[in-house]
């Protein structure tokens, strides 16, 4: 297959590239970062929550130097560089994969009055059960959005079939969430919130680049489902204009040309790879 990855611009624009300049001076927490990688707003997103000081680090992990791959072997982004302690010394430990990057900053920034409350309830069995859902995103809601964006003629399932699997895995989501809204928890945004938000403002692409769109249902035409779309209708215009979401996006023209490979089914990003095989996500 034609390496098509690497022309990926190396910049992000709009109002992410006013918060990646923001901070860019350096720093001793360093979130090495694609600016296209949903998997990359996560970790972003909770930066920006938790009100963290830190340095944004563009990289292209299709072009990966060799000092990014001397931090991280698996040249995955987001890679966060924490400053460890050892005696008198101190050096840069990775941490990789999203939600351990999310939750870490969680824990470890948990100054109330300075980072606002943790993302995570307090209480034993909500926290768990925040987990679950989180892990029906990534295993479920994640792999769905990337069959149906990757979505050809020739593939031996039908675009109606993919569409359909997001609509149920996406209904199975808001079931779930609390009645009063506007988040999964009613009034409290947390980390279920975050670990969906970013495929949730990527999904006009299946609407750009797939033959009928998304087709979820508009106001007052979603039959016995109507109170499951209005909920998620609702979710969604939250997530929309939640200050952290808005402020780690780029222009929407600038996703088109990255999200082409995807829609073609030719890139060669790992998460495409593994769709197209149907594996587990890395």
């Amino acid at each position: 297959m034609t390496n098509v990855d690497t022309s990926i611009s190396d910049h992000a624009t709009g109002a992410a590239a006013r918060e990646a300049a923001a901070h860019s001076a350096e720093h001793t927490l360093k979130l090495y970062a694609g600016w296209f990688c949903p998997f990359v707003q996560r970790a972003w997103m909770v930066l920006c929550e938790k009100h963290i000081s830190y340095q944004y680090v563009e990289i292209n992990p299709y072009h990966k130097a060799p000092e990014f791959l001397a931090l991280n072997p698996r040249g995955l982004v987001p890679t966060l560089a924490v400053p460890v302690e050892h005696g008198t010394q101190r050096e840069l430990k990775p941490l990789y994969e999203s939600l351990v990057i999310c939750e870490y900053l969680d824990e470890a920034y948990n100054d109330t009055d300075a980072n606002g409350p943790s993302l995570l309830p307090g209480d034993a069995y909500l926290r768990a059960r925040c987990r679950l859902w989180i892990d029906h995103v990534g295993s479920r809601i994640v792999p769905a959005f990337y069959r149906f964006l990757q979505h050809t003629p020739e593939k031996d399932y039908s675009i109606e079939e993919a569409r359909n699997k997001l609509h149920e895995q996406l209904k199975m989501f808001v079931r779930e969430m609390d009645p009063a809204g506007p988040w999964f928890l009613g009034p409290t945004f947390s980390m279920v919130d975050v670990s969906l938000a970013p495929w949730a403002v990527r999904l006009w692409l299946i609407d750009y680049y797939k033959p009928d769109g998304l087709g979820t249902p508009a106001e007052g035409q979603g039959g016995e489902d109507e109170e499951v779309w209005q909920r998620w209708r609702q979710w969604l215009a939250a997530v929309q204009e939640r200050d952290s979401v808005k402020s780690t996006l780029s222009d929407r023209e600038a996703y088109i040309e990255v999200y082409r490979r995807y829609a073609e089914d030719k890139t060669n990003s790992l998460v495409g790879q593994a769709t197209r095989k149907g594996e587990t996500l890395p």
